[in-house]
């Protein structure tokens, strides 16, 4: 897992962080507003095979458009299941 990265623009904040990452395979996830609609979030799941035709090439697994409500209620099942599963010291 990978510290987040943070790009921002004049208008729009965006975050990506690393959910996978192996010698053959890459996978991240992406949070950001959209301008148009916002009362929506856009997450978005790209996967990245490094032993492809084009190593560099990000396919989009998975897209979804979220609401803030939504989003709390995602980082609170976070919290709860870190808290639950994992101790400060590592795994229970």
């Amino acid at each position: 897992m990978s510290v987040p990265a943070t790009f921002a623009t004049e208008s729009m904040f965006e975050v990506e962080t690393t959910l996978s990452n192996s010698s053959t395979y890459i996978e991240t996830v992406t949070i950001k507003p959209i301008a148009a609609q916002p009362w929506l979030t856009e997450l978005v799941i790209k996967t990245q095979l490094l032993s492809a035709k084009n190593p560099m090439e990000k396919r989009v697994k998975v897209r979804s458009f979220v609401e803030k409500e939504q989003l709390v209620e995602l980082r609170n099942s976070l919290d709860q299941y870190l808290k639950e599963h994992f101790s400060i010291g590592g795994q229970k």
